[in-house]
């Protein structure tokens, strides 16, 4: 793997509610490289966002407890820094693009002014070169006639041309790292598959890392590298894409496949998964997902170690490990 731009170990977290502590993430492994795209997958709740936050320190403080593990971010320690060293890194070399852009955009602003102020921050440009860099970035992100869009406020623009710009102002710093949290759920197919496209793009221009956090393994497939997959707030499955989608080896991660109409088989009918999500104020011992699990056996009682099945795939689950499997 080329130089990592994203390195997490065991990264363990929890918060801290109403006179009671919540374990929101344990052992989280993620890692991603320059120029790579890689994929955050599981459902409501399983500690995508909080992971991809986690990453610049964007939790809120007063109820965060970081438990253990690390979190390297191109050569610095985020849980050693403290708050101004991280800030500094947010927008300037870690660029955010959200799930609703009018939430990331003034709708009392100019989208050329926003790009503007933006550049300013991040930048040594004069109001001259800055200036510039607004028409530039837009252009970057194939936004059709530029010189009126910057003239623009966000509510005369579609939902795609919005998000088009949240990207522009991600990347108008050139970040190490792009962290693409849901970005086109909100959108129509036609309008998600040019974002995607678009996202790809810029990452192997830039050489920009991306983190893309989905439910949805379709977009996934079409988009990534490599993929973790996150149940409760725990890695179960990781590795290549075309090796975990299509071999899949954690249960949870078959029970997705099988419940996406993208995915799933054609001659198989859709599933849906079975049980209920933890209560992870009352995180059970053992595998968080053998509650669930229609493969579990004794063993199951004890957590599972996230280990290498091949070079490009590990999974977290003991009948896979175990000799003889649950049998």
């Amino acid at each position: 793997m080329s130089s990592l731009i994203v390195d997490i170990q065991d990264l363990s977290l929890s918060f801290q509610t109403d006179g009671s502590e919540v374990s929101i993430l344990k052992n989280v492994k993620l890692q991603i490289a320059t120029g790579e795209i890689v994929g955050l997958v599981g459902e409501s709740g399983s500690g995508k966002s909080v992971t991809a936050l986690a990453i610049s320190k964007l939790l809120p403080e007063e109820i965060t407890r970081f438990t253990g593990g690390s979190i390297n971010f191109d050569g610095t320690d985020i849980l050693k820094s403290d708050e101004a060293s991280v800030a500094e890194l947010r927008g300037k070399r870690i660029g955010f693009v959200f799930q609703e852009p009018m939430t990331a955009l003034n709708p009392t602003m100019t989208i050329g002014n926003q790009l503007f102020h933006v550049i300013r921050r991040h930048s040594t440009l004069s109001k001259d070169e800055a200036r510039a860099r607004v028409r530039k970035s837009l252009e970057e992100v194939l936004i059709f006639k530029p010189e009126i869009v910057e003239n623009q406020y966000p509510f005369q623009l579609s939902g795609g041309m919005r998000q088009r710009v949240v990207i522009a102002m991600a990347m108008s710093a050139n970040p190490a790292l792009l962290i693409a949290d849901e970005p086109t759920t909100a959108l129509d197919v036609t309008v998600q598959a040019e974002i995607l496209s678009l996202i790809e793009r810029l990452a192997k221009d830039h050489g920009t890392a991306v983190l893309l956090i989905s439910h949805d393994l379709g977009v996934i497939a079409k988009t990534c590298s490599r993929v973790t997959v996150l149940y409760a707030g725990e890695v179960v499955e990781s590795g290549n894409v075309a090796d975990v989608l299509k071999n899949p080896r954690h249960p949870y991660t078959q029970a997705l496949i099988r419940s996406l109409p993208d995915i799933a088989a054609r001659d198989r009918s859709l599933e849906t998964i079975t049980g209920e999500f933890p209560d992870l104020r009352n995180r059970p011992d053992g595998c968080i997902y053998a509650p669930r699990c229609p493969k579990k056996f004794e063993k199951c009682s004890q957590s599972p170690l996230l280990l290498g099945i091949n070079q490009l795939h590990a999974v977290a689950c003991w009948a896979e490990h175990s000799v003889g499997g649950g049998a």
